[in-house]
């Protein structure tokens, strides 16, 4: 008769056969330890994106609706989840600045932009869903001259740069 024991897998070996099986318990467990004693019923959400081009600064943008750097005390007493950060992408071209801002679950007529020559607030709200964010533009550009677009959770607004990248030849001496 043959032996018909199952081989383990490589997953198995280091987890166990039901590691799975008590995740929620193991997630109540550190939400004990961190002193909370109810949890909303909206998800937590952080993350980041880092952008580094060529003879330009590191951009690190934060997005979500907590922040990890808050100190433990406050945040185990004063979590913020009803105000999300918007995954926000800058980019430049020599005549315009485009803002790219994700913004899921909200529509069009529920997003209100506010911007000055160097700056752009952007806020929505739809429901339990709300975005707030306060984007720095890199260059000058002109407020009047935004066109913006809504679609599939992607908002796009195109600005006018007020002073157009020139290119100059330099003369080396």
């Amino acid at each position: 008769m043959a032996d018909k024991r199952r081989r383990k897998s490589f997953f198995e070996d280091i987890f166990g056969d039901d590691s799975f099986e008590d995740i929620e318990d193991i997630i109540n467990h550190i939400i004990e330890n961190m002193g909370i004693d109810e949890l909303p019923d909206h998800p937590f959400v952080y993350g980041f994106s880092v952008t580094h081009m060529p003879g330009e600064e590191l951009s690190i943008r934060e997005f979500g609706n907590i922040s990890p750097y808050q100190e433990m005390e406050q945040f185990r007493h004063n979590i913020h989840i009803d105000e999300r950060k918007p995954l926000i992408e800058v980019l430049e071209t020599e005549d315009s600045v485009h803002v790219i801002a994700e913004v899921p679950g909200i529509e069009k007529e529920d997003i209100q932009l506010d911007a000055t020559d160097s700056a752009v607030d952007l806020k929505a709200s739809r429901d339990d869903r709300k975005y707030s964010e306060h984007i720095e533009l890199p260059v000058k550009v002109n407020p009047e001259s935004a066109e913006a677009t809504y679609k599939n959770g992607v908002l796009e607004v195109i600005f006018k740069r007020i002073e157009p990248m020139e290119k100059t030849t330099i003369n080396i001496k």
